[in-house]
């Protein structure tokens, strides 16, 4: 395992049966969370949510996926199975009780691996997740999709597409850049098998307590489609909504978001 330093952060690489992840963490704080993020993104994705919360009080840990960031670029694991030994080798290397906050594909991965929950394994956060049901495609989206590949400017009008607000323009470089450089399997595996796995009909055995989080405006994800297929199948879950939010919710509402991390540790 090696460590590289950075400004208020450490990243170290975890193994995970011969690939190295890269595992970012920040704070001492006796809350933990992993974040999981979405499809042809990375772990910085979180940033301006980490950016907002208390380090004393929490332990920030920002995962890249496989194929993503600086994690190894295997051609192969770019489905439900594969993300998921990824977040269980992460969980290991964390230890103690953690809390998932799981983005979009990580929203899906994050159900995935609550079917058969780690021991450390405390609560779901599941934003603008993708959910276990087999999603129905939207004419011409693959197309599009296809053709944002390995292009900054079509990247750009996919991510800003999927938006509802503004965003920051080194935020919005960051997404690009990450997009960028994600590996060709990771792109196209996922788009075309991956999120088409469907675990929908086992959702109601999770006892992970749940909060699923949607943005109002948000075309990918909206927020019957949460309330219908994730929060009213996993027992007990809460559906939160965002109002004026698209699908990016963490770089387009971090602070509410980082709001609702903090409220929901607080006891009743």
């Amino acid at each position: 395992m090696t460590l590289a330093q950075t400004q208020a952060s450490i990243v170290r690489y975890i193994d995970n049966g011969g690939l190295s992840l890269a595992l970012e963490t920040r704070g001492t704080g006796p809350r933990s969370l992993l974040f999981l993020h979405g499809w042809i993104s990375s772990r910085r994705m979180f940033y301006e949510v980490a950016e907002r919360l208390d380090l004393s009080a929490f332990s920030l840990h920002l995962l890249d996926f496989r194929g993503a960031g600086q994690s190894d670029r295997p051609a192969h694991g770019y489905d439900c199975a594969g993300y998921a030994s990824d977040v269980r080798a992460a969980l290991a290397a964390i230890g103690g009780r953690v809390e998932i906050v799981g983005h979009s594909m990580g929203g899906k991965i994050a159900q995935y691996v609550a079917l058969e929950p780690p021991r450390n394994l405390k609560r779901l956060v599941l934003v603008a997740t993708g959910t276990a049901k087999a999603p129905t495609e939207r004419a011409g989206h693959r197309e599009l999709a296809a053709a944002a590949f390995g292009s900054r400017i079509r990247i750009e009008r996919f991510q800003r597409a999927a938006m509802f607000r503004e965003i920051a323009p080194d935020a919005m470089e960051r997404l690009i850049d990450d997009a960028v450089i994600a590996q060709r399997d990771a792109w196209f595996e996922w788009y075309d098998r991956g999120r088409h796995e469907d675990f929908f009909e086992c959702l109601g055995t999770i006892a992970t307590p749940t909060i699923v989080v949607a943005g109002d405006r948000d075309v990918l994800a909206p927020v019957a489609r949460l309330r219908r297929d994730v929060a009213a199948v996993i027992p007990g879950a809460v559906l939160v909504t965002f109002k004026l939010a698209g699908h990016n919710i963490p770089v387009e509402r971090p602070a509410e978001l980082a709001a609702l991390l903090i409220k929901i540790g607080k006891p009743l």
